[in-house]
């Protein structure tokens, strides 16, 4: 059986090891110096080296050869037992299947005994976190003053897990994900070596998709190699599902077109190609930052392209306005797709429509925040609720009068798709100064309408609650601020809830129970009360005046005591 590529070529030497320049010139020179520490904490993602120099060093402090304190010469019987895998000198212990206290009493009760054959008995910890705290507490002392002849080398990915008090017991090596460009360039050194044919573009996909992981880049060779016996970009493609280029660059264009349709078809395609759905939403994040990074300005040696596709990406950087490009960004990073649903495509089809939503409904100088919340969780954006910009200049309101529909801000309903807009009127609103912030909501319905309408809130609210309760539950901190024939609308207290309750599903909910409760057919927006007037005009509950009591506030503000239930009384208070 053939050996694996990253195995044969795993580094003999200190000079084999790449991209840790930092780490192995201060292990050369404490060799050289006679300087060695007794136990070293080496920490890193995986793959970049962390167990082969601790069997260099391994090696280099046990070496027979004709430089002493020199790197190992690999050809001594000590370098040649421990590069075997034989040496009875060096102990390497999987810390994640020997996580238990009596595994590291074992340890520490063999330790004493002299090395077999070497200068150094060399224990090798791998994943050291992965210990239980009573293995760290009996490895305690140990670590701290070990034998003359021990030496420990713990290794871990995860090294905020390992105690405070065996890291400073340790001397700490951080190793450093490896630059795509040294990747490459070992890559292509082992492919002249194996006799492979590689296109050097296909050797650049696969340092990316190995995100500084030597080690993994290595396995992908070997495994694309081994599949077509030439590496091309389309075996790497095939090999790992990840996205072919034109297909990203069309879901990106169709953002920069706001063509949502083209758009969510350029998605689907790529999927029922084999592409995997975590590789095309980072293949989309990737096109989306070389754009971000034109728009900028930066060098183009940051762009991580091809010198022929540097002009077409110049052109699609200028037909995207940054707002939506930023914004686009923030969702398709959010949009992690799950290998359990039944719709992997769902996610990302989300974040471009909702791009596009937000694109269509912002501002052309006020771009719009990131959702921050799930995926498929409607943004912010998709709900406009603008609030006066000059809240001093606005009429009081009369605190007699705190449900008056002229104290809520303005509201517009959710926008329209984005494909809707011809690319001209699109121009020419980015060409337009900043809209006037709106006044204050006056009410436009019937009064008689909204009267009604308040009178049997409870009853409609009842009625949502027997169908969903969690949209009932929004419904409890809103009130209608206006009505008439064709709409109500609802002011909220908090955005949150307002966003939520504007979603499709729940305002269809909603409309009817007003139907069922009022007749007609009405259309149902949306808005906040404005943060000054919220709490003058939520209705009040018993819970509430409890809290005014000089004697509950004071356990309230001095003891931390809250509200937790009202007794039932004869009366209200």
């Amino acid at each position: 059986m053939a050996e694996a590529l990253y195995r044969r070529w795993r580094p003999k030497t200190f000079d084999d090891v790449v991209g840790q320049d930092h780490i192995t010139g201060t292990l050369r020179n404490a060799l050289a110096a006679g300087r060695l520490a007794h136990a070293y904490l080496f920490t890193g993602v995986r793959g970049t080296g962390k167990t082969t120099v601790a069997r260099l060093l391994a090696k280099a402090v046990n070496c027979t050869g004709d430089d002493p304190g020199g790197p190992p010469c690999n050809a001594c019987p000590t370098c040649l037992s421990i590069g075997e895998g034989r040496s009875l000198d060096l102990i390497e212990i999987d810390a994640a299947s020997n996580t238990g206290v009596d595994d590291v009493r074992d340890l520490r009760d063999k330790i004493g005994y002299s090395p077999a054959e070497a200068r150094y008995k060399v224990y090798i910890i791998d994943e050291v976190h992965m210990l239980s705290t009573a293995a760290f507490n009996a490895l305690l002392k140990t670590l701290e003053e070990p034998p003359p002849h021990a030496l420990f080398i713990l290794a871990t990915t995860e090294a905020h897990k390992v105690p405070e008090t065996i890291q400073s017991r340790c001397q700490r090596h951080d190793f450093r994900r490896v630059a795509p460009a040294l990747v490459v360039g070992k890559l292509t050194r082992i492919c002249a070596a194996e006799g492979l044919t590689a296109e050097p573009a296909a050797l650049d996909l696969l340092a990316r998709y190995a995100t500084g992981s030597l080690r993994d880049a290595e396995s992908l060779l070997d495994q694309v190699s081994a599949a077509d016996g030439a590496v091309t970009v389309a075996s790497v493609h095939a090999a790992l599902g990840t996205p072919d280029a034109a297909a990203v660059s069309a879901i990106v264009a169709a953002l920069a077109d706001r063509d949502a349709a083209a758009g969510l078809r350029a998605i689907n395609a790529c999927l029922d190609e084999g592409t995997d759905a975590r590789q095309l939403q980072a293949g989309i994040l990737d096109a989306l930052r070389r754009l971000l990074l034109i728009q900028t300005g930066i060098s183009d040696t940051l762009i991580d392209a091809d010198p022929e596709d540097l002009p077409a990406l110049r052109g699609l950087a200028e037909r995207i306005p940054t707002p939506l490009l930023v914004g686009a960004m923030h969702r398709f990073g959010d949009a992690r797709p799950s290998a359990e649903h039944h719709q992997p495509a769902l996610a990302m089809e989300l974040a471009l429509v909702e791009s596009l939503l937000a694109s269509a409904s912002a501002a052309p100088a006020m771009p719009q925040p990131p959702a921050q919340g799930a995926v498929g969780q409607p943004s912010s954006s998709s709900v406009a609720t603008q609030r006066p910009a000059a809240h001093a200049a606005a009429p009081p309101s009369s605190p007699s009068s705190p449900s008056s529909p002229s104290s809520v801000s303005s509201v517009s309903s959710v926008s329209p798709p984005a494909a809707a807009s011809s690319p001209a009127s699109t121009a020419r609103e980015s060409q337009s100064a900043d809209p006037p912030s709106p006044g204050p909501l006056a009410p436009s319905g019937d009064a008689s309408t909204l009267a009604t309408l308040r009178d049997r809130w409870p009853a409609i609210v009842d009625s949502v609650a027997r169908a969903d309760r969690n949209t009932a539950a929004l419904l409890k901190d809103c009130r209608p601020v206006d009505a008439d024939e064709a709409s109500i609308t609802l002011g909220f207290f908090y955005e949150f809830h307002c966003r939520r309750a504007a979603e499709p599903a729940r305002r269809a909910a909603i409309a009817a129970a007003v139907g069922a409760a009022i007749g007609g057919t009405r259309e149902v927006r949306c808005t906040v009360v404005p943060a000054g007037e919220a709490d003058a005009a939520r209705p009040r509950t018993k819970a509430d005046h409890a809290r005014n009591d000089p004697v509950v506030r004071h356990a309230i503000d001095a003891l931390g005591a809250r509200v937790a239930g009202m007794k039932p009384e004869s009366e209200d208070p």
